[in-house]
């Protein structure tokens, strides 16, 4: 990946060389020379934090699934890298690896994908469903689906697992179904749940009693709850007087 962006900058001194030669040569107007400097840092430019990393190598094509957190559709996604925003980039996830993808057309038109620099990337989308690094139970930073961040946060972790099959009397090797970790991250520390019961745990006892009013008086069934309904849910623990931002 590298050389691609090596490439790139040779290519565009090249043209800024010559366009400079042609000017000492003929001592023109500087018009054309800061015509090609805009042309070349368009086509030859490309942003060197975001065209960072190593090459993606897919190895599972006979595979049964993919590696991938999933979303519907073919929307493009947005990526924030040490505090810049790209916007309308391909991104993938690979829960499978823990890994951000990038996918690209390089010069010749033909498309690649690269791993991005994790200790670089601050957070992106995958389409609409944001990630954020958030420390998972055992401190580890990791990204997960922000559900409501606050001061009280509720994040998705995601993963898959990729075991040998059996079907049709062959072998074949296959990923699960995205797997969930839903927690609670409270003063920096991460607790799972599960259910309404393991969700309650998740809180210092004075909190508990105005959350489990509230799932009752909402009909919310934890575990199943849609992301909106949690996310409601968050925001009113957030508000309790004694928790608030």
């Amino acid at each position: 990946m590298m050389s691609m962006h090596r490439h790139r900058i040779l290519c565009y001194l090249a043209l800024l060389l010559l366009q400079f030669s042609t000017l000492v040569a003929q001592k023109t107007s500087p018009a054309p020379y800061l015509r090609i400097r805009e042309d070349a840092e368009a086509n030859y430019g490309p942003d060197p934090d975001l065209w960072n990393g190593k090459k993606y190598n897919f190895i599972y094509r006979s595979a049964i699934g993919t590696p991938f957190f999933e979303v519907h559709g073919n929307a493009l996604s947005s990526i924030q890298i040490k505090e810049k925003i790209y916007r309308e980039e391909r991104i993938k996830f690979d829960i499978y690896n823990q890994l951000v993808v990038l996918d690209f057309t390089d010069l010749s038109g033909a498309t690649s994908s690269i791993v991005l620099r994790d200790d670089w990337v601050d957070e992106f989308s995958i389409g609409s469903i944001p990630f954020k690094k958030f420390p998972d139970k055992s401190g580890k930073l990791r990204f997960g689906q922000v559900l409501y961040e606050g001061r009280i946060a509720c994040v998705y972790f995601w993963k898959k697992t990729y075991a040998p099959t059996l079907n049709d009397g062959e072998m074949y090797y296959s990923f699960s179904k995205p797997v969930r970790e839903a927690v609670i991250i409270f003063d920096g520390e991460a607790s799972s749940f599960k259910n309404k019961k393991s969700f309650l745990q998740c809180f210092p006892k004075e909190l508990r009693g105005p959350v489990k009013s509230q799932i009752k008086s909402q009909h919310i069934r934890i575990g199943k709850a849609s992301d909106l309904e949690m996310q409601a849910l968050m925001k009113f623990i957030n508000q309790i007087p004694a928790y608030e931002e």
